[in-house]
């Protein structure tokens, strides 16, 4: 948890407020019942048009009234009286509900035995909250604690406002309105994380099946040796080690696993179309989650993982390596990540890779297919990777457009939204045909099948050796 402050240390009542306080507290709105006292002191004003007698007597009560709301609202706790403090996680997952825990404490003899209270914290703008405003209980030296949610809807820095309170007098006549500054208080928001953690809770319980992947690998399949053991009834006939059996007298199988100490790069397009929502979130935000789980398995798995990110040209650049820490590394290299204002480059990518990576590696691309022309484009570099390389294209599809092709038109602009949707499909699913044609790996789906698919597709990838 990470603190964001405390402010307001208390001190005795009638402590230093400032000047703008007192400006704030003359015009603080009145409670019900302060709006109630000044109607009824204005009622003789407003028969004194009829009887002037009452004209004096009127104006005195109303200034008593209004100096009765100023005292009652400068005895409430102001500043001086107020502290407060704020936790929250030190990042927030994009797109999630992420905690922030506020804590208040209230000091004064005028609390009684328990003073309503009205409090806002100034969360970022652009980050909608659960509770924009809560009710509190405030006691003399008693903590009062509130909660709400923030669900960011992009990554990046976001940094938190002021703790405003607002307390009615020990009369409930007027209140007062206190802004506590909690000091410099942000958070950054990086890509979503959550599929890793579940991948791990789940894998630990062997119950990956929940999240939708299949086993992490089957014993008899693979490259690489691990063991001899007796065999079983099941073991295929090409798994039996005809030479052990013999040493032993017993009936023999070598075990063999995937192969370990792979290459797997992941590319991710930043350009102009991955900025194109797919539900709450950007497409890019959708591929940053998927690619970092990829990561996670395959870093657990022993493989090395890379990452190079693009748009007109090369923006970012992780080298493959092995071990946990890289996740780390990769995520640092997705967190200024945002869409380019450009369409990709797919043939600066491939001249990029050809460079650079001369092992033989899974080439996972992260991107979108729109344009006819630039789809050619992807197609005729993934041909080029495909010599050496096993290029896989994963696409995340906006749900959408798929809605606005299948609906049914009711005005004229739905009918070209319609035609409009049907043939952005329709070029999209003949760049897939002939990525799938020239025998290259793909994924189409949408966010919530992406992350097990993907996994699915890197393990059968491992157990038929492909790498």
């Amino acid at each position: 948890m990470n603190g964001g402050g405390a402010a307001g240390t208390p001190v005795p009542a009638g402590g230093n407020d400032s000047f703008g306080e007192r400006l704030r507290l003359a015009v603080a709105p009145p409670t019900g019942r302060g709006l109630a006292l000044l109607l009824a002191a204005l009622a003789p004003l407003g028969l004194g048009v009829r009887f002037p007698g009452l004209v004096w007597p009127g104006v005195t009560l109303t200034v008593l009234a209004y100096l009765l709301l100023c005292l009652d609202g400068a005895r409430a706790p102001g500043r001086a009286r107020l502290a407060a403090s704020r936790e929250h996680p030190p990042t927030f997952p994009v797109g999630r509900a992420s905690e922030v825990t506020v804590e208040l404490v209230a000091h004064g003899s005028t609390l009684g035995t328990g003073t309503p209270a009205r409090v806002r914290d100034e969360h970022p703008v652009d980050v909608p909250a659960s509770l924009e405003v809560q009710s509190a209980i405030l006691r003399d030296a008693v903590p009062t604690t509130l909660h709400y949610t923030l669900t960011p809807p992009a990554r990046g820095v976001r940094r938190f406002g002021d703790l405003v309170v607002r307390v009615p007098g020990p009369w409930r006549l007027s209140t007062r309105q206190t802004s506590l500054a909690l000091g410099e208080d942000a958070v950054v928001v990086d890509p979503d994380l959550s599929s890793v953690r579940a991948f791990e809770a789940l894998a630990r319980r062997g119950q990956l099946a929940e999240l939708g992947v299949r086993a992490m690998r089957r014993r008899g399949e693979g490259t690489e040796f691990e063991r001899i053991r007796e065999a079983v009834a099941d073991d295929p006939l090409r798994s039996i080690n005809w030479r052990a059996t013999a040493r032993t007298g017993r009936l023999m199988a070598t075990e063999l696993i995937p192969e370990r100490a792979q290459t797997v790069v992941v590319c991710i397009d930043c350009g102009r179309l991955m900025g194109v929502g797919a539900g709450a979130l950007t497409k890019l935000d959708h591929a940053l989650s998927a690619a970092l789980l990829l990561a996670h398995v395959a870093l657990r798995t022993g493989d090395r993982v890379g990452m190079v990110a693009f748009a007109a040209g090369v923006t970012a650049a992780v080298p493959p390596r092995a071990g946990r820490v890289q996740l780390g590394a990769l995520l640092e290299a997705a967190r200024p990540l945002h869409p380019a204002g450009v369409e990709a480059d797919f043939d600066n990518l491939g001249e990029y890779l050809e460079r650079t990576q001369r092992r033989r590696a899974l080439i996972a691309i992260f991107t979108d297919i729109v344009d006819p022309d630039q789809g050619q484009s992807l197609v005729a570099q993934c041909r080029r990777l495909q010599r050496r390389h096993l290029p896989l294209v994963i696409t995340v599809r906006d749900p959408a457009v798929d809605e606005a092709a299948r609906a049914r038109p009711r005005r004229v602009s739905d009918a070209y939204s319609r035609a409009v949707a049907a043939s952005m499909l329709s070029d999209r699913a003949a760049v897939l045909r002939t990525l799938r044609a020239s025998r290259i790996h793909t994924i189409d789906a949408d966010a919530r099948a992406l992350s097990p698919r993907l996994v699915n597709r890197y393990l059968e990838v491992k157990r038929r050796a492909r790498l």
